[in-house]
């Protein structure tokens, strides 16, 4: 098969100048739509306010993180801390250690919160992804 350059050339040529209608920035509108619905759906994931949960015993805290420190589950913590909105604190790690009144929280950022029993509200263990 032999193409014809030249013809290929007039014949593109033709179409741009002729059937071809270029529709600007709109064509990017679908782009920009599925991105900014994307967000839209993190951004209310986000704002959506979790439920204070009751005071956990102090026993039951402390059997349940240390259950969680020899599985190396990962944990959701509700803190005794409210923010000005009203919204309860949460933390969300590995427990690393236990020790008496203490643990430490390997957090997903690798970095490690050490907190009293007290300050925890209510701990619950997240599901294996």
């Amino acid at each position: 098969m032999i193409l014809h350059q030249a013809a290929d050339d007039h014949l593109a040529r033709e179409f741009f100048a002729r059937d071809y209608h270029d529709r600007g920035m709109l064509k990017w509108g679908g782009f920009y739509l599925s991105d900014h619905t994307s967000a839209l759906a993190k951004m209310h994931a986000a704002e959506q306010v979790e439920a204070c949960q009751p005071q956990q015993p102090l026993p039951e805290l402390s059997q349940d993180l240390a259950a969680a420190w020899r599985s190396q589950r990962m944990v959701h913590l509700q803190l005794n801390i409210v923010d000005d909105n009203q919204t309860v604190a949460t933390l969300d790690g590995v427990v690393a250690g236990v020790d008496a009144d203490q643990i430490v929280l390997r957090l997903s950022s690798g970095q490690y919160r050490h907190l009293q029993l007290t300050e925890i509200r209510w701990m619950t263990l997240l599901t294996e992804q």
